[in-house]
C-alpha cells in the first residue's frame, strides 16, 4: 500500500465515521432510519449521541493525524478497534428474534466489519 493509498484509506474511514457521527446528531432520525433502525426514542437518541460523538472525535482524530504517520498509526488502530466492536454488537444483534434488530444488525455488521479490516490493514502498513 503506497503512501498515497494509505493516506486515501485513512481520509475514507475517517470521512464515513464523521458522516454517521454528524447525522446521528444533526438528523437522527434520518441516520438511524439508513443504518436500518427504527424511531429512536429519548433513551435511544441519548445512546446514539454518545456513539455519534465518539464517532466525531474518532474521525477528527484520523484527520488530524494525516500528517504523522505515527499518529496516524495510533489513531487508524483505535479505529479498528471501535469499528470491531462496533461489529461484535451487530453480529449479536443480527441473532436477534426480532426481525428489524435482525435486519439493523445485518446492515451494520456490512458496514463494520469492513471497516475494521480497513481500519486494522492500514495500521499495520503505517508501522
Amino acid at each position: 500500500m503506497s503512501a498515497g493509498l494509505e493516506r486515501s484509506a485513512a481520509i475514507g474511514l475517517a470521512a464515513g465515521r464523521l458522516a454517521i457521527g454528524a447525522g446521528l446528531w444533526l438528523t437522527p432520525g434520518l441516520a438511524a432510519s439508513a443504518l436500518g433502525f427504527g424511531a429512536l426514542d429519548s433513551r435511544a437518541l441519548a445512546l446514539a449521541r454518545v456513539a455519534a460523538t465518539r464517532d466525531l472525535i474518532l474521525g477528527a482524530w484520523q484527520l488530524g493525524s494525516l500528517d504523522d504517520r505515527a499518529a496516524l498509526r495510533r489513531a487508524s488502530a483505535a479505529v479498528a478497534i471501535a469499528d470491531a466492536a462496533d461489529a461484535l454488537t451487530f453480529a449479536l444483534a443480527s441473532r436477534s428474534d426480532d426481525p428489524a434488530t435482525r435486519t439493523a444488525g445485518q446492515r451494520g455488521l456490512a458496514a463494520a466489519a469492513p471497516a475494521a479490516l480497513a481500519g486494522a490493514v492500514l495500521a499495520a502498513r503505517l508501522r
